[in-house]
């Protein structure tokens, strides 16, 4: 059986036509890009000589910080700041730390809150601090990032020594979040 010429064009013509949908290329409009950036901040051992003087007198307090080089270009897509500090105390006493920002002067400007607070003989503890939206756009004020480390008394007035073998391992990362889209 032949099928005429002109029944074949039309099937064909039906089949394209219905396939076909038409391209809505304002959609692009709604595109958006999520994407996260983590950068390590500080690692560091500390032992007991750290909280020693050079006359073997405890110092309670200790501190460091490294650049905060967050680039300002970004601004508009940032959504969301995750702090990470991941600790491990062998010392017989309890530490707080504190996650505090600097301007460029070296003067604090903000404080992430809570504190850290770091039990004695602690395994591995892992604590997430989150910047309110509200405070983000601090990011960028920020030209270091610090830490404030201090130990509590002995419980039985002891005195560390140089010898002793404890250690307070910390590790630090800073995850920003972004949505890239049409603002």
């Amino acid at each position: 059986m032949k099928i005429p010429k002109y029944i074949f064009i039309i099937i064909v013509t039906f089949l394209l036509q219905s396939c076909a949908k038409d391209v809505d290329f304002d959609q692009i409009d709604d595109a958006s890009i999520e994407t996260s950036y983590k950068a390590t901040l500080v690692y560091f051992d500390l032992e007991p000589i750290k909280f020693l003087d050079d006359y073997n007198q405890e110092i309670i307090w200790t501190s460091d910080y490294v650049a905060a080089n967050i680039n300002d270009a970004s601004r508009d897509y940032l959504e969301r700041v995750e702090f990470t500090v991941v600790t491990e105390n062998s010392f017989d006493r309890s530490f707080v730390i504190q996650v505090i920002f600097y301007d460029e002067n070296g003067s604090p400007i903000y404080q992430l809150n809570p504190s850290i607070y770091i039990e004695a003989n602690s395994g591995k503890t892992t604590t997430i601090i989150e910047i309110p939206q509200t405070e983000i756009d601090i990011v960028y004020s920020a030209k270091y990032f610090g830490f404030s480390i201090t130990m509590s008394n002995s419980g039985d007035g002891t005195v560390l020594s140089g010898d002793e073998d404890y250690k307070l391992n910390l590790q630090s990362s800073v995850e920003l979040f972004f949505n890239f889209r049409k603002i």
